[in-house]
């Protein structure tokens, strides 16, 4: 996206140049004539450094063409004609630069040196075109449109500065919140997911009616000791993969370690939930994989409790972390509530 904006400036500001080429030979100011032709070949050589990756180059190259060109066209037309306007836009544009190199973490230009390098330029030529007249002069109808074009072109390129940033700020923050609400080996959602659900779910419903299940993988230390940990981690993303087609409309959660925490609300009677959550346990001792050329397969087993009303979620969450280690104490493989 940076080199696309960057490549949308080029092109932009090529066309600027045209424009203004055509205009100062109409009214005989040569010496910015040959001017513009240099800044013409200038973005012509910047699509290069744009499409290498040169953005910190391009940016401040960019910057000082357009405060060098500011400078001379002030200087040799006057200042009522606006040039000096374009120093306002392209402060935003280059604070912006720097935002996108800072984010994708590349050498970036430093916009504030770049500004204040500007703003002297701007001071100097307004003091200079305030006591020594300038040696060519445009119409007043050709400075009041320059003065309406040079306007609307600060303010396009503001909003748009503006409105890019906001968007990559709300989109910094949803891919953040993702990764710190996601469990990276399994891409399934984590604790901290889980307890904004259930907090989300206290407040907006009640905890009463709901459920939570505790699902452990059985054995799974043998298969880090037989296979090593990378089987490990395979093992936990297949089960992933198979809780995340078999829950249904619960919640999902690596709760940690071979642990995952599932939550509901309850649809039937208690004996509704059980078969629901013994389908899935089937689901997952049907299932088998390859690993290292090695069919696989493992089961789980599962405890599961019932809001109780005036429970924290915490006292909630060991009600059910407790029944888990009761079916593991009688036999694994199982669903107890």
């Amino acid at each position: 996206m940076a080199k696309l904006m960057a490549n949308v400036i080029v092109v932009a500001f090529f066309a600027i140049h045209v424009v203004m080429i055509v205009m100062f030979s109409a009214f005989g100011v040569m010496p910015m004539v040959y001017v513009n032709v240099f800044s013409l070949a200038f973005y012509v050589f910047s699509l290069t450094l744009v499409n290498k990756g040169y953005l910190r180059l391009f940016s401040i190259l960019t910057y000082i063409e357009v405060v060098c060109h500011m400078t001379l066209a002030v200087f040799f037309t006057g200042w009522e004609n606006g040039f000096q306007i374009t120093l306002i836009g392209l402060s935003a544009l280059v604070f912006f630069a720097e935002y996108i190199g800072h984010s994708l973490r590349i050498r970036h230009v430093r916009a504030l040196p770049l500004c204040v390098i500007g703003t002297v330029a701007y001071l100097g030529v307004f003091v200079v075109s305030s006591f020594y007249p300038a040696p060519y002069s445009l119409s007043p109808q050709v400075s009041f449109w320059l003065q309406i074009a040079w306007g609307a072109i600060v303010f396009v390129i503001s909003v748009a500065v503006l409105q890019a940033f906001i968007t990559l700020t709300f989109n910094s923050e949803a891919a953040l919140t993702t990764q710190i609400e996601h469990d990276r080996l399994t891409d399934l959602p984590n604790r901290v997911h889980m307890a904004r659900y259930l907090n989300a779910v206290s407040d907006e419903e009640g905890l009463p009616g709901h459920w939570i299940a505790m699902a452990d993988i059985d054995d799974f230390k043998a298969f880090n000791d037989t296979y090593g940990h990378n089987c490990g981690d395979f093992v936990l993303k297949e089960l992933a993969d198979t809780l995340r087609q078999n829950v249904g409309d619960a919640e999902i959660c690596r709760w940690g370690g071979e642990e995952f925490l599932l939550a509901g609300s309850l649809e039937g009677d208690q004996d509704d939930l059980r078969a629901k959550l013994d389908r899935l346990r089937q689901a997952v001792a049907g299932h088998s994989f390859w690993y290292d050329e090695q069919k696989m397969g493992m089961t789980i087993t599962i405890g599961a409790a019932l809001y109780q009303e005036g429970e924290t979620v915490h006292e909630w969450i060991n009600r059910a972390d407790e029944k888990l280690y009761e079916g593991k104490s009688s036999g694994k493989n199982c669903v107890v509530l």
